[in-house]
């Protein structure tokens, strides 16, 4: 029963990151993604070439529903989810996975998952706005860009994660 949870709002939260792009863009320096907190969230056996297939099919459909350029959104994310696995090892250790454990917000605490959404969330603003400025962009505003995107987008994906793993 948990399963299909855990499938349902994962379902729905691609839905609300599509209205997110679609109908709230807060303004042109603002990307609100919680695509970030959805990698984050597969399960922890998942091998760095599944979720890399997975983040594909996912900023494809993202990018298909919605009115951005097609394959913007999965050049961003499949780097992400690529660092996945090393995010998680890096951040809460070795043991998590020795244990079987899954990811948890209760269990590890809010830190430890702000700093790996800070990483993943970095990694994927970085590649994306780099992609989608195509060198037409100055630097300051890319970095304002990145930055405001971070500190709107980090606070989201932890929400998120609290939804998808309590």
């Amino acid at each position: 029963m948990k399963n299909y949870r855990y499938i349902l709002i994962y379902v729905l939260m691609v839905v609300v990151q599509i209205f997110l792009v679609n109908f709230f863009p807060l303004s042109r320096y603002v990307l609100i993604t919680l695509l970030p907190a959805l990698l984050l969230a597969l399960p922890l056996d998942t091998r760095a070439i599944v979720s890399m297939l997975i983040a594909f099919a996912l900023g494809f459909v993202i990018d298909f529903f919605s009115n951005g350029m097609l394959g913007l959104t999965s050049l961003a994310l499949v780097p992400a989810a690529l660092v996945r696995g090393e995010v998680i090892r890096s951040v809460f250790g070795d043991e998590l996975g020795a244990r079987g454990d899954e990811l948890s917000l209760q269990r590890l605490g809010v830190p430890k998952m702000v700093l790996a959404l800070i990483i993943l969330s970095s990694i994927f603003l970085l590649v994306y706005i780099w992609a989608d400025s195509a060198g037409t962009v100055a630097f300051w505003p890319s970095a304002l860009r990145f930055l405001l995107s971070i500190l709107v987008s980090v606070p989201a994906c932890v929400f998120v994660f609290r939804l998808l793993r309590p």
